[in-house]
């Protein structure tokens, strides 16, 4: 009797529609693909690109992946044209629009997974945090349906205890410091300015929102982590027994396929062919990588005090500025001044306006240290790496993940920032306020982190362990290829 082959388990992936998200998730889909799944990724015509660029990069490990862009009616919710992502919204005023477009672009989606129950239908499906539609979808199709947010199992972790026991709502004031009593015999005290927006008394985010994405959070069946077991002190094992969810970390899927060599870097963009000759001329481990991630934007004034600290190094500095175009003229003629854009090999500070190859970066010889905005996509990009990091975040759920870095990891050291930079989700941006951190807290700072003495050779040496069990994990055998395993199970 001839044996019948069981279909390969199809994965649906809908990212949610943020850069600093989209990435991770579309690296796991390509490891899900890797592991023998077939794996469809939802996403939108103006990110359709950069999603097929990382399954590009996957190489072989891409095949069996169909990129799908579905019209997202931003007009119909009053967005402007192209506004389909949260880099593109313009201003805090149009984040409800958005959300609403969002929900529309869910009803879409809904559709087109009916269609594909005709062809191959899906099994699981994988859908960013704020995608709370996509648990009904997932229902309808009779599949289990995981959730990524794009956060360190830690910092979900902190996010579950703050929803149960709300110390967050008992303190007076924003700046009043309390405990989160997490991983013993560590102790976390942050103030409620520090949190995740959700947990905000206010944002640009309706309420409403924030109660559907907290029950989508307890509606799902899993949650899908980018971190290894070995990183964060079990912190994916007691989310799990804090949130009865499966939890499955899946990191860091920055190491899927293989990066594209120095050479292909070299001949690519200028951008990165002038980062990669401008690295080339520098000693091993003497530059420090500055870069806050794909949405990170300083006040000007606070801008000026970094500025002002970096161009003062003794170290050569690789600096990325976003947001560039939007700075006042006097501060744009000082970094012209004060800054090398053109990649010269004697240059001590090459600023790049816009993108550069971050983890190509940090895996170069030359690069010593990594001032960073906590992302989690950045913290593991540079553990992944083995340097180690200054810590300065922005707003999210980056203060936690300092917390992790400096104090659990002990990989890094704070830059000293006490409250979050406004943006456009936050309900913030474009103001006047005074720098948080000056010119030489930030010197003190890096200098630590550069040439630390024995406690900086101590993070040195952490972090390149680190770097060893990130690379293991993946491999067979290892817990996120075994994870992986498990996730291809739900499935089967």
């Amino acid at each position: 009797m001839e044996a019948t082959l069981c279909p390969k388990p199809h994965f649906v992936v809908i990212p949610w529609p943020a850069t600093s998200h989209m990435i991770p998730i579309v690296d796991i889909g390509c490891l899900l693909a890797a592991h023998g799944a077939s794996v469809t990724i939802i996403t939108t015509p103006a990110s359709s690109q950069l999603v097929q660029s990382r399954v590009d990069r996957a190489g072989q490990g891409s095949a069996g992946i169909t990129v799908t862009a579905i019209p997202f009616p931003g007009a119909e919710a009053g967005l402007p044209d192209g506004c389909e992502r949260t880099d593109h919204i313009p201003s805090a005023d149009l984040v409800p629009n958005f959300f609403v477009a969002t929900t529309k672009f869910g009803e879409a989606v809904a559709q087109h997974c009916r269609l594909l129950t005709a062809t191959h239908r899906p099994s699981c499906v994988v859908a960013g945090m704020v995608h709370t539609w996509a648990h009904g979808v997932a229902r309808e199709l009779g599949a289990p349906c995981f959730i990524f947010h794009g956060f360190s199992a830690f910092a979900l972790l902190c996010c579950e205890y703050l929803n149960t026991h709300k110390p967050h709502e008992a303190v007076e004031s924003l700046d009043e410091l309390f405990d989160v009593p997490l991983l013993p015999p560590f102790e976390f005290k942050f103030s409620r300015r520090q949190l995740p927006i959700h947990f905000q008394p206010s944002s640009s985010i309706p309420q409403d929102r924030h109660r559907e994405l907290r029950e989508f959070e307890l509606a799902v069946d899993g949650i899908v982590v980018n971190s290894f077991e070995e990183l964060e002190r079990d912190s994916a094992a007691r989310l799990a027994a804090a949130t009865g969810k499966t939890v499955i970390a899946v990191g860091p899927v920055s190491l899927c396929g293989a990066p594209p060599s120095l050479l292909d870097l070299r001949a690519s963009s200028d951008d990165a062919r002038r980062c990669m000759a401008w690295l080339d001329a520098k000693k091993d481990e003497s530059v420090l990588y500055v870069s806050f991630g794909s949405a990170g934007r300083m006040l000007p004034a606070q801008l000026m005090q970094l500025g002002l600290a970096l161009v003062s190094c003794p170290w050569p500095v690789l600096w990325v500025i976003k947001g560039a175009d939007t700075l006042p003229d006097d501060v744009n003629e000082w970094l012209q001044h004060n800054t090398d854009g053109d990649g010269l090999p004697e240059s001590q500070c090459l600023a790049v306006r816009g993108w550069a190859p971050q983890v190509a970066i940090l895996e170069h010889p030359a690069v010593g240290g990594f001032l960073t905005h906590c992302g989690w996509g950045s913290t593991l990009e540079s553990v992944a790496a083995g340097v180690p990091m200054a810590t300065w975040p922005f707003y999210a759920e980056q203060f936690l993940n300092e917390r992790l870095i400096v104090d659990v990891l002990g990989i890094g050291v704070s830059v000293g920032v006490t409250k979050p930079t406004e943006s456009v989700l936050t309900g913030g941006g474009g103001g006047k306020e005074k720098p948080d951190v000056g010119m030489e807290q930030v010197k003190q700072v890096l200098d630590m982190l550069m040439d630390g003495g024995v406690d900086g050779e101590a993070r040195k040496t952490k972090v390149k362990e680190l770097k060893a069990k990130a690379k293991t994990a993946l491999d067979h055998g290892g817990s996120s290829y075994m994870n992986l395993e498990k996730l291809i199970q739900f499935g089967a």
